[in-house]
């Protein structure tokens, strides 16, 4: 009998949440401001695209990955605080491995508002410098 409305509860919750909204956050489009390797690194980041950070890295230099990460600045922060600030978890964990000091983000908890569900994406222009 228990196993029977363990097999229940557990067939409600996967139904309940395949029929949630795809995601509750804000969602964004980053937008490009030039055809920079650095700000393709942004964009990348920004789109949670941790393959296509790597590829551009790749371009930049594989042995200079760490000096990349550290020195490219997205809007004025450094990339992992970038990814981490439009909620890019896959792209922040794997820039955030890699920065230093005050490039680095101590990750913490937050609750965030996610009555947000169905907005139009906001738009966020990207520049990067060194």
């Amino acid at each position: 009998m228990k196993h029977k409305l363990l097999a229940g509860i557990a067939v409600s919750a996967i139904v309940a949440g395949s029929y949630a909204p795809a995601s509750f956050a804000q969602q964004y489009k980053f937008v490009a401001t030039d055809s920079s390797h650095e700000t393709r690194l942004c964009v990348r980041a920004g789109n949670n695209d941790v393959k296509g950070v790597k590829s551009t890295l790749r371009k930049m230099g594989i042995h200079d990955r760490k000096v990349n990460i550290n020195t490219i600045r997205c809007n004025d922060i450094a990339p992992a605080k970038f990814a981490y600030k439009y909620q890019a978890d896959n792209t922040f964990n794997f820039l955030n491995k890699y920065s230093i000091g005050k490039n680095k983000v101590n990750a913490s908890v937050t609750i965030r508002d996610v009555a947000k569900a169905g907005q139009e994406p906001k738009i966020i222009y990207v520049s990067a410098a060194n």
